[in-house]
């Protein structure tokens, strides 16, 4: 894909996005959910770690596989994000050498990002199992509440 291509599918993405916390639309602190439809408002709600898998999965042609392979290949990332190397409290997506979060909405370089967040030490890699994890938690606790 394109930096045309996939900036395209940003833009259409930003025109519907609206933030909204896990914990106003769970019921829960932290809820790692790809958004793949619209609400009765048309827009695309969640938070930012739903904006940065739900960007992905959109420049992924909607693959789940295609998804998951960019991640473990390590071609993309949930890269996790704070006001310090020790604490997060934002997510970002890294793909292909690029960022983009709900706060840029536009890919750019680490820099951009660097400029209101520090990458976590650890889990600023956007390491696939961290994103599996999170995923996997997050649906079983909103399964659980249900």
């Amino acid at each position: 894909m394109d930096n045309k291509e996939r900036n395209k599918i940003v833009r259409s993405f930003n025109s519907k996005w609206k933030y909204r916390y896990d914990k106003e639309q769970y019921g829960m602190n932290d809820a790692w959910k790809i958004i793949y439809s619209e609400d009765e408002k048309g827009k695309l709600v969640g938070d930012c770690e739903d904006y940065a898998l739900s960007i992905l999965w959109r420049l992924s042609g909607e693959s789940h596989l295609k998804m998951w392979w960019l991640l473990l290949t390590h071609q993309a990332g949930i890269c996790l994000v704070g006001p310090s190397k020790w604490k997060v409290s934002h997510a970002v997506l890294r793909y292909k050498g690029e960022w983009v979060d709900n706060w840029t909405k536009k890919f750019g370089p680490k820099s951009a990002i660097e400029k209101n967040h520090t990458f976590h030490i650890f889990y600023g890699y956007g390491w696939a199992y961290i994103t599996a994890f999170k995923m996997v938690i997050s649906k079983i606790v909103r399964t659980i509440k249900d």
